[in-house]
């Protein structure tokens, strides 16, 4: 139960922070080697994805009755999830076999934690939600589906693409979770249903820490991350990314993890 509990703080934090939520996982779950069978099936998989969706709804629900209000909005992110349906029906069958390494995460760590730095260079911060075409909907959402690989942050790369397209930095986190809500529901939706056919067995009292957990913590990291968007850089997740990839390469070199 304790180790559920640690997976969904470690869920609820990372998946909102642009710092990326499986690096993380991965990096918990090597370290710590937890042995729990229910740690690793669907239906936790599931639940972790719960607790984020639920908090995603209840911080963002003046936005999302805003949205309503406006079927161009509604249009624009439906058609701004398609990448994402697309790519994660492409690499499904063949994630857990090749986008599970350690290399990749590192890779992608580096290479979106400078794409950070750079978007928010060229921000100029003049548009609202309402500003944007379908077609940078479009574009954000292609970005979206790249998320899907280990290191990267479907948080940071769409913030980023916003504040690349001249959005206000509350409104680009604002469109990356709207845009998210449905992609994240899907997943959860998805693991759910396969959850029910392949588990064989529930433990209550798990699953209900991991959402707890998931569900608080995402809802803390949402917090924050708007409060500190109004302080600090954006682009300072950045060097907490190069960090993590430094610390990934030095656990690799003690042995501690394979690439």
């Amino acid at each position: 139960m304790i180790e559920a509990f640690i997976l969904g703080v470690i869920q609820g934090l990372t998946e909102f922070l642009p710092i990326s939520s499986s690096a993380h996982l991965l990096i918990v779950n090597r370290i710590f080697n937890f042995q729990s069978d229910i740690l690793n099936t669907n239906m936790f998989d599931a639940i972790l994805h719960g607790g984020s969706l639920l908090a995603i709804v209840i911080f963002f629900f003046k936005d999302l009755k805003k949205v309503i209000q406006k079927p161009v909005i509604i249009r624009n992110i439906l058609i701004s999830i398609i990448p994402t349906l697309i790519m994660g029906f492409l690499i499904e069958p063949i994630k857990d076999t090749y986008f599970r390494s350690v290399s990749i995460s590192i890779f992608s760590l580096i290479f979106w934690g400078v794409y950070m730095i750079i978007a928010e260079k060229r921000n100029k911060g003049i548009k609202m939600m309402e500003d944007l075409k379908i077609w940078e909907f479009f574009i954000i959402g292609i970005m979206q589906s790249i998320a899907l690989i280990p290191g990267t942050s479907r948080s940071g790369i769409t913030i980023s693409t916003a504040l690349l397209l001249n959005m206000k930095s509350e409104e680009a986190v604002s469109t990356s979770f709207l845009i998210g809500l449905p992609v994240i529901t899907a997943a959860f939706a998805y693991e759910f249903r396969k959850a029910l056919v392949l588990d064989t067995s529930f433990d209550a009292p798990i699953l209900v820490s991991g959402l707890a957990s998931s569900f608080i913590f995402s809802l803390l990291a949402l917090i924050f991350l708007i409060k500190f968007i109004r302080k600090f850089k954006f682009s300072s997740f950045a060097y907490y990314r190069f960090g993590l990839a430094f610390l990934l390469i030095v656990l690799f070199w003690r042995g501690n993890l394979n690439f």
